[in-house]
């Protein structure tokens, strides 16, 4: 296996104790992000935003070495 270019530590699955809590902290903190993202932006560019799921996020979610923390909009 490739080594991931979101640099999640070996192990990092097993650190989590309650897979709802820790769906429920991702769904808030990906809120966060896009609050934040959708403040700090005047005209909010929505084909970035599609982008940034579709592609960037997506392939983040399903990289079983990636970093604990999603890629920067």
């Amino acid at each position: 296996m490739s080594q991931s270019r979101f640099n999640r530590p070996p192990g990092f699955e097993g650190n989590q104790t309650d897979p709802e809590e820790s769906y429920r902290a991702g769904y808030q903190h990906g809120t966060r992000v896009l609050l934040r993202y959708l403040e700090s932006s005047p005209k909010p560019d929505l084909e970035r935003l599609k982008q940034w799921v579709n592609t960037e996020l997506t392939g983040w979610r399903h990289d079983t070495e990636a970093n604990p923390n999603p890629p920067a909009l």
